[in-house]
């Protein structure tokens, strides 16, 4: 909550700030009208992320929230780079004000526009997991936060999907958030996805309750995926737990809380044969040390977005610890996706959006990995 508030407060002191800042160094006649500007740019944003956008089911409400996106993100950036340049001006007086605020402006604008670029493309990762009890190698691929919705349509899905189905995929993982808005709610969309050649599964993630949960769950269902709501499944050789949406345990504050479900609780609950390899599908990397407690050989996360773009995906580590990459928690392995597509601003920036290519192979023996990539966590 307290990241919350300070949050807020900046937003209140860069719609007043950025406005006077740039009256000064541009010699601007009157300011009001980009005090207004700013204003609208943060309120309505803010007003459609948690008033509207998620049910409604609205192009033109889709174009003003990626839009409004956008230039929230830019009045960020000419914050930053007001504040941070300020001193200068204050120290050094010949500095001229008009090539300071018109280059502030550009900075900020490039930055969007990068970020804006990097989010219309996505990489194919590889991931290498010795399991133990594994009969014969299996490949999986995670797809996490596609977010089909107000930035992601037919074009994104088709392009994604022929990428996952080159694969050669025994699983395929789509591991919560695959729509995030009522306007993506279209059979013709779905039925995409039968034209992946894998046995294919879904996981709730906390998006999936925003909207009409219900009919996106047919849709999904209806498109040949297997939808698992706390419940496990035999494949390949491989024990596979797909968990709802749920918190780590009644202590752990979360902001996405769509339920009164923990993993503490819930995992226990689900009877598995301990001679079998397990994998535990979970949209957020929370209640990793729960999932390492019930003899979990792998775990699949996704939810962070590495942060997404500058600075979240510096800040993103203090909220999340595990927030990208491969971890080792005792003898379980953590791999947490990037994600497959973007919510928010429309931006990718110090991040990609990512397939992950999981190749499961059997090992007798599981060590400490020295692989300076693995983060190593305590049991």
């Amino acid at each position: 909550m307290t990241l919350t508030a300070v949050v807020l407060i900046l937003m209140a002191v860069s719609v007043w700030y950025v406005p006077f800042r740039l009256k000064k160094l541009l010699e601007l006649r009157r300011v009001w009208p980009w005090h207004v500007l700013s204003i609208g740019v943060v309120a309505g944003y803010i007003l459609l992320i948690f008033k509207g956008i998620y049910t409604w089911d609205s192009l033109p409400a889709a174009v003003a929230y990626d839009t409004l996106g956008l230039l929230f993100v830019f009045l960020v950036y000419l914050f930053f780079f007001l504040i941070v340049t300020h001193p200068l001006t204050l120290l050094v007086k010949r500095i001229p004000g008009r090539p300071l605020g018109y280059g502030g402006i550009a900075v900020s604008a490039s930055l969007v526009i990068l970020g804006f670029s990097n989010a219309q493309t996505f990489v194919v990762t590889h991931d290498e997991l010795p399991v133990k009890r594994l009969a014969r190698p299996v490949r999986i691929v995670h797809v996490p936060d596609i977010h089909l919705g107000a930035q992601r349509g037919q074009s994104w899905l088709g392009k994604m999907l022929a990428a996952v189905d080159e694969q050669q995929a025994d699983v395929v993982l789509y591991n919560g958030d695959l729509v995030d808005s009522n306007i993506a709610l279209k059979p013709e969309l779905f039925s995409l996805f039968k034209t992946v050649r894998a046995e294919q599964y879904f996981t709730t993630g906390n998006h999936e309750y925003y909207l009409d949960t219900d009919r996106a769950l047919r849709l999904i269902g209806d498109a040949g995926i297997r939808i698992l709501r706390s419940e496990m499944v035999e494949t390949h050789g491989i024990q596979l737990i797909g968990m709802e949406y749920m918190n780590a345990d009644r202590e752990t504050w979360d902001a996405h809380a769509v339920n009164d479900l923990t993993l503490q609780e819930e995992l226990p609950r689900i009877a598995r044969d301990g001679e079998k390899p397990a994998l535990l599908v979970h949209h957020s990397p929370v209640g990793m040390r729960y999932a390492a407690q019930g003899n979990i050989d792998v775990m699949l996360a996704g939810h962070t977005h590495g942060g997404q773009f500058f600075p979240g995906n510096v800040l993103v580590k203090y909220r999340f610890p595990m927030y990208g990459g491969r971890y080792k928690i005792g003898d379980m392995t953590l791999l947490v996706s990037r994600g497959a597509g973007t919510f928010g601003p429309w931006m990718r920036l110090g991040t990609r959006n990512e397939v992950q290519v999981i190749d499961l192979i059997p090992a007798a023996t599981e060590t400490q990995s020295s692989d300076p990539n693995v983060n190593v966590l305590p049991p």
